[in-house]
């Protein structure tokens, strides 16, 4: 069976549509930190405060289903209708946003049981697909207003599709029994916070945050990257990128330990914007030529907006545990600039040297 193309013209559309969705995201996390004002009677600055939907749902949701979709060369829509959605929010119309969300969400699923049937199923694929049913479970309780069920689903996904895909890579250094043995108890006992996250919130919680805890560590340990980030080039770039990115992880789940992991707490955000976005710093210079056919040239200043987002998400926690509103709101802003520096760099990298 032959994979059907991927139109290139519409991939340059959801890629706008991408931008949209992270900036109604940025837009809407600057309002709720006070660096931007605006009348919040309005329609439009209303839609825009449910920041993280928009973030996940919209941004990260739609790029790694472009990410699966290129790759298998099929299945476009999925990341097209989760982007629209996420428009749809900034609009108001969020009924419709949280419905099509729920059709990508199972659209992604499909993916992953296309190339499971087509391609090879392996244990990297499977971790992943799981991450798939995060999303899945994700879209379903934001649609049905249990904002902490989704805010774990999404969670839940993103770490998944990360640990997956470093899975497979770990494939060239055959890892030690033990270690496979326990990445298999930690995918397992994330499942089982899925499971209990209903019954006992409480519970699942707190072995959630200990599970991404020991994941920090165990990628510490056994990610290529540690043997890679002195290397020349965007592969070094990219090893610096994730070992930081699982510091953050690991400080996620001390803070979520320790009581931080409430809504909007100190703890979502080391792990959205530190470890989260430390894996986007590293992987677009590697995913741009694929996604858009764009090839940036390797510079050292590209690890800047990483050091930025790494300092004003500091002074968010600091501002956080001190109850210091104008501190959150500076650091509101050095998260945009980081974004936008990054933005910057890359764009001033991908013209002729």
């Amino acid at each position: 069976m032959r994979p059907a193309q991927n139109p290139p013209l519409a991939r340059h559309w959801l890629l706008l549509a991408l931008l949209l969705n992270l900036l109604a995201g940025l837009f809407g996390g600057l309002l709720r930190l006070g660096s931007l004002h605006a009348d919040l009677g309005d329609p439009g600055a209303q839609a825009l405060l449910g920041h993280g939907a928009f973030m996940m749902a919209g941004f990260f949701a739609s790029l790694i289903s472009l990410e699966r979709a290129v790759a298998l060369r099929r299945g476009l829509w999925v990341p097209l209708g989760s982007g629209a959605a996420g428009l749809l929010a900034a609009l108001g119309l969020w009924p419709w946003a949280a419905g099509l969300w729920v059709l990508t969400a199972l659209g992604l699923c499909g993916l992953y049981l296309w190339a499971a049937r087509y391609r090879a199923l392996s244990l990297p694929l499977a971790v992943e697909a799981s991450a798939a049913l995060a999303l899945l479970w994700a879209a379903l309780a934001f649609a049905l207003g249990a904002a902490t069920q989704a805010r774990w689903g999404w969670s839940l996904f993103l770490v998944l599709t990360i640990v997956g895909e470093r899975r497979e890579l770990m494939r060239l250094r055959p890892l030690p029994s033990w270690a496979a043995r326990a990445f298999l108890i930690a995918w397992g006992v994330l499942a089982g916070v899925a499971l209990l996250m209903g019954p006992l919130p409480e519970l699942a919680a707190r072995l959630g945050w200990a599970v991404l805890g020991l994941l920090a560590l165990w990628l510490l340990r056994f990610d290529l990257a540690r043997l890679q980030w002195r290397m020349p080039g965007w592969a070094g770039h990219t090893a610096i990128c994730l070992l930081l990115g699982y510091v953050w992880l690991l400080a996620a789940a001390a803070a979520g330990l320790l009581g931080q992991g409430q809504a909007g707490g100190v703890a979502w955000h080391l792990l959205w914007l530190g470890f989260v976005f430390a894996m986007v710093f590293g992987h677009a210079p590697l995913m741009l030529p694929a996604l858009a056919g764009l090839r940036p040239r390797h510079s050292r200043w590209a690890l800047l907006p990483l050091g930025l987002m790494g300092a004003s998400l500091l002074l968010r926690s600091l501002a956080a545990l001190a109850g210091l509103p104008a501190w959150l709101a500076l650091a509101g802003a050095g998260h945009a600039l980081a974004l936008l520096l990054f933005g910057l760099i890359m764009a001033w990298l991908l013209r002729p040297a």
